[in-house]
């Protein structure tokens, strides 16, 4: 781990994509799939820049016309469908949630829309220990905007210094630095050539989050 910070978290906020699931193959693969009805490719480069984007901000960046973002939006929804038994947790992520400390408050803050969030994530037994979770569609602003994550904190009533946020891209660090949170990375999701600065944790693995709690 990175940092010599030692204390004692009330709250941990997770990430999903690339931080719970190994989800950008089929983020991908679902992407060039619908861009493919607009006539537009999708490049490795560009799955990159926009995968832990929220959905505007990503058919934003794609030209997407936001006049069609509903529409391309069902699409994304309608074709993913089909693709959620390709992914697949981290290996540890399940044995993560058994082990760590039964008050300790859990929730996740992410960019996916609230359908997305929980017809991808329901049948996974450790959902049943977070107290929060925060989509896109339940806060006006979205990551790296700190509302999110200071929303979130505010249902389990435990201050910033008091949490810990988890995510792997370098829009969950600028929304815990702006939220005032420490951020942990989750090396095993984050992008390689991605420059992370505001670090006060670095995991390689999920089973290394544990340390905090010996």
């Amino acid at each position: 781990m990175e940092g010599t910070i030692i204390m004692t978290y009330q709250a941990l906020m997770f990430d999903i994509d690339g931080t719970l699931t190994n989800s950008q193959p089929a983020y991908t693969t679902v992407m060039r799939e619908v861009l493919a009805t607009y006539g537009k490719p999708f490049s490795d480069a560009q799955a990159q820049k926009t995968f832990p984007m929220a959905a505007e901000q990503a058919m934003a960046e794609l030209g997407i016309a936001a006049s069609e973002f509903d529409h391309f939006q069902a699409q994304y929804e309608d074709v993913m469908a089909s693709h959620y038994d390709e992914i697949d947790l981290y290996p540890g992520i399940t044995t993560l949630f058994e082990r760590l400390p039964a008050d300790l408050r859990l929730g996740i803050v992410t960019s996916q829309r609230r359908n997305e969030l929980e017809s991808g994530m329901r049948n996974y037994p450790f959902m049943m220990r977070m107290t929060v979770t925060i989509s896109a569609d339940d806060t006006e602003r979205r990551k790296p905007d700190p509302q999110p994550l200071l929303t979130a904190l505010g249902m389990v009533n435990v201050a910033p210094e008091n949490a810990l946020f988890i995510g792997d891209s370098l829009s969950d660090e600028q929304t815990a630095h702006a939220a005032n949170v420490d951020f942990g990375l989750a090396s095993w999701g984050m992008d390689p050539n991605a420059e992370h600065v505001h670090v006060a944790h670095r995991f390689e693995q999920p089973l290394d989050i544990l340390e905090l709690f010996k």
